[in-house]
């Protein structure tokens, strides 16, 4: 899977969006202790790869990241997507979030539900093409 860098607080090293190549994007990745690792490969077509805590999240945080893709779990112990959706949307966010659906029977609830709260928020979930997750998720 490649290194990933935890975020603790505000010790934040990233490149800023200037910085990066044109053609490789950042993706945040938001979840909780040891969720990292029921995430999929993800595809070396991104810069970066940075983990956050859900409750470390803030908008400074978020604004000094400047992420194209964030990515969490539907729901998790400490917050769900639509939590998260809601940041987001207020963070004036214009990148895709996607989630990971674990075992969940009908997920078009919570699609519909999130794009329902927060329709300009570019929302869906992460289909996984063979073993890796790429930026051309739909």
């Amino acid at each position: 899977m490649g290194n990933i860098s935890t975020v603790k607080d505000f010790d934040v090293i990233t490149m800023s969006r200037t910085e990066r190549h044109k053609e490789k994007q950042m993706m945040l990745l938001v979840g909780e202790s040891g969720q990292v690792k029921r995430f999929p490969a993800i595809s070396s077509e991104l810069t970066g790869i940075l983990y956050v805590e859900f409750q470390a999240l803030s908008p400074e945080l978020f604004s000094a990241l400047k992420p194209d893709l964030v990515m969490s779990e539907a729901i998790g112990q400490t917050f769900d997507c639509l939590e998260l959706a809601g940041f987001l949307d207020q963070a004036g966010f214009v990148g895709k979030y996607r989630i990971m659906l674990d075992d969940i029977p009908r997920p078009e609830i919570i699609c519909r539900e999130v794009r329902h709260l927060h329709p300009m928020l570019d929302f869906g979930v992460a289909q996984p093409h063979g073993s890796a997750i790429s930026m051309q998720l739909n």
